[in-house]
Order: structure tokens, then C-alpha cells, then sequence
């Protein structure tokens, strides 16, 4: 996974890499994400993950679940 966190601390950096790690595991198998471009999908959750993380969250669930979430509206909005 290629992670922007040049300007995380490594705390965060650590917390992002676990909420990437727990949100990859749903978002392969999910039926509605799963068949798209993996190589895509992986840069996108990592940069909704990360992106969450600069904002402030430091819970790694709700990282993974908005970042998964927001995969699901933009896959909608498609």
C-alpha cells in the first residue's frame, strides 16, 4: 500500500496503514466494491483513510467504515 503519510506522524501513520489493513479485508470481499480495479480501489481507500486521519479521527474503525462508506457513495453516484 502506498500511503501519502509524508506528513503524518507515525502514530497516525500506523493507525492508517491498521484501518487500511481491517477496511481491505471488507472491501475485497464486498460484492459491491469487489469487482473493480483493485489496484484503484486500493489507492482510493487508502486516500479516504488517510484523508480522515488529517481531519482529526483517530478511532480505527470509524477510519475504516467512513472510508469504506465513502467508497459505497462514490460507487453510487457512478
Amino acid at each position: 500500500m502506498a500511503l501519502k503519510e509524508l506528513d503524518l506522524d507515525s502514530d497516525t501513520a500506523d493507525l492508517v496503514r491498521a484501518a487500511f489493513d481491517k477496511s481491505w479485508q471488507f472491501v475485497k470481499g464486498d460484492p459491491e466494491l469487489a469487482h473493480n480495479d483493485v489496484e484503484e480501489m486500493r489507492a482510493l481507500l487508502s486516500r479516504h483513510i488517510t484523508r480522515f486521519a488529517r481531519n482529526g479521527e483517530k478511532d480505527l474503525w470509524r477510519l475504516a467504515n467512513s472510508a469504506i462508506g465513502q467508497l459505497r457513495r462514490e460507487r453510487s453516484a457512478a
